[in-house]
């Protein structure tokens, strides 16, 4: 079994992260060529549902399966036990992910282990696999960020919509439940769709998928305008608006008695929930009430 040393050497090891004396080291023990091996077996295979906790009791079962008439000596026994469970702390290691979260009205900064750098909106959640990054820069987003992708090989961003395919450059996306966004500030990104419909954009040049179809989109700004803790909406449905004030500020609307098809233009900030409301309502003919976390609108 790997003492507590031995598993830090082989977790860094794992990342590329050791320096001569402590690779030497690790090259000491008689298991260094099977872990070897083992990983580059492991490069070759994509990740599967695995459980490893179910796998080492099956394995575990299997070595203590009885059998009539046969003597069964300690000694092999634990050497498999170890064995087992190197591998298993193998795999579990290759396949450990990095998940990074926001609350509703929060914003993070995050430096990817490339040097990219990413800004996770409110309400928003960012993965990416912890190992071997630089042969797989793959992330996976439910929520909105803006990206600053240094060069290299292919930066891919997954959202359960679509994704956007960069070499370095930088831009933003949104992927909240049905909504699918992404806007170019610098370089070229390609975004494509679950049913196979792709875009190419450049500084500029954004698109958003309304009715199942990518529709251009104009970019006039630096960046994203929530970096700067404000939203701004041209005619878009009251439906949308309320769903961003609800993640931006952590509240629940009541809203079975307005009409939320009809469309919004103008914007609210982070700072003030009450101004944001009067900038949202007041325009749009609705009243509201506040209770708690909760507000309730109707008809004026």
């Amino acid at each position: 079994m790997l003492n507590e040393n031995e598993n830090t050497y082989l977790a860094k090891w794992l990342n590329n992260d050791l320096n001569a004396e402590e690779l030497e080291e690790l090259k000491k023990l008689p298991e260094y060529d099977d872990y070897e091996k083992i990983i580059e077996g492991l490069e070759y295979f994509h990740t599967p549902s695995f459980d490893t906790q179910r796998s080492l009791a099956t394995t575990l079962g299997k070595i203590y399966h009885p059998k009539k008439a046969k003597l069964i000596h300690l000694k092999p026994i634990v050497y498999a036990i170890s064995a087992a469970a190197s591998i298993v702390l193998i795999i579990g290691i290759f396949f450990n992910k990095v998940t990074y979260s926001t609350d509703p009205g929060k914003q993070l900064a995050i430096t990817l282990p490339d040097g990219s750098s990413v800004d996770l909106n409110a309400a928003s959640t960012l993965t990416h696999q912890r190992f071997f990054w630089s042969k797989n820069r793959e992330v996976f987003l439910q929520g909105e960020a803006y990206f600053k992708v240094t060069s290299g090989t292919n930066f891919v961003v997954s959202t359960s919509i679509g994704k956007v395919e960069v070499l370095g450059t930088q831009f933003n996306v949104k992927g909240r439940s049905n909504e699918f966004e992404v806007g170019c500030y610098e370089g070229k990104v390609r975004v494509a769709t679950q049913d196979n419909q792709q875009k190419i954009l450049e500084k500029g040049q954004g698109v958003s998928l309304q009715n199942k179809k990518l529709i251009d989109k104009v970019i006039n700004d630096s960046e994203p305008l929530w970096k700067n803790r404000e939203s701004v909406f041209n005619s878009i449905p009251l439906k949308d608006v309320l769903d961003e004030l609800e993640i931006q500020y952590n509240i629940t609307f009541r809203r079975d008695k307005i009409d939320q098809n009809q469309l919004f233009t103008g914007g609210f900030n982070y700072d003030d929930l009450n101004i944001a409301l009067e900038s949202v309502l007041v325009p749009m003919g609705i009243n509201y009430v506040v209770n708690g976390n909760t507000v309730s609108l109707s008809p004026l």
